[in-house]
């Protein structure tokens, strides 16, 4: 009695075909960036619309402005560089995200980059101008503007992501580390130099969480990591959490507040690198 021949490759379960995997969205991606955007309208709620918030801020704000930079050595070095960065800077990076991209022969990529890095800092101005007002709340500061998120540090974070989304697999590390160490020492100037309190960095964190996972639910054919997108959902609002309750419940000084504000900024690049599907080419 003849027999049927086993199953060759082609035929069996799960077998390399050559053909490219299918598209797929990611609602955990999705879920992750309305977490993270109710976790910013808390922090707003608590730091700006209570006159609590606003005194421990204010109080904070007025000790910077009053102190200056307390920095020296590499960080009075790091924000001196910080604070020459100019907007053509930023375009320039922009720019040389989507080059990073293209150059791979990866469009959707360069895209993808091009707009993590734009839409941080075009989402923190819409917030920051028009959306989020500042109540007059605090009878010993008076009247200010607002200024949450902060757009220096929402620039330099947006860059740095775009560049993590763009970049090959063996470059996303080293940019990861170059932009988690830029993007801490902005976030840090911006405190100690008076720009900005320290909820306005944090709030930047979570815009760049927001833009960058939001561009990780489009449909894709990499392989998607949701453990790295969930702790990138979770880490960064616990971050955040633990600045405000140590910063303002504990008290601390200027210059150590600042960094661990900045340092909330450049765990969210090291998070988001992480996050990043990797690439899977047709017959792998």
């Amino acid at each position: 009695m003849a027999t049927s021949a086993p199953a060759g490759p082609a035929h069996q379960p799960g077998a390399r075909t050559g053909r490219a995997p299918r598209r797929t969205w990611s609602l955990a991606a999705l879920a992750a960036a309305w977490w993270q955007l109710v976790v910013l309208g808390v922090l707003y709620v608590a730091c700006v619309r209570t006159a609590a918030g606003q005194d421990a801020e204010n109080a904070l704000h007025a000790r910077a402005l009053a102190e200056g930079s307390e920095a020296g050595g590499a960080l009075g070095r790091a924000f001196a560089l910080a604070d020459r960065l100019e907007p053509v800077h930023l375009v320039v990076g922009i720019v040389v995200v989507g080059t990073l991209g293209l150059l791979r022969g990866r469009p959707g990529r360069a895209l993808a980059g091009t707009a993590v890095a734009a839409l941080a800092l075009g989402l923190t101005e819409v917030l920051k101008l028009w959306l989020l007002q500042r109540p007059d709340l605090s009878e010993r500061y008076g009247e200010m503007a607002n200024s949450l998120p902060s757009g220096h540090t929402s620039a330099v974070l947006g860059l740095a992501l775009g560049a993590c989304v763009a970049a090959p697999r063996l470059l996303r590390a080293p940019l990861a580390l170059v932009g988690a160490a830029a993007a801490t020492t902005i976030g840090a100037f911006v405190v100690t130099e008076g720009w900005h309190r320290v909820s306005d960095v944090l709030a930047s964190a979570l815009v760049g969480s927001i833009v960058l996972c939001c561009a990780l639910a489009l449909p894709t054919r990499g392989a998607r990591r949701r453990g790295a997108v969930a702790a990138l959902a979770l880490l960064v609002p616990a971050a955040c959490a633990a600045v405000l309750a140590v910063v303002y419940l504990l008290g601390t000084s200027t210059l150590a507040a600042a960094l661990a504000a900045g340092a909330v900024v450049g765990l969210t690049v090291l998070l988001g690198a992480r996050a990043v599907p990797r690439e899977v080419r047709p017959g792998r």
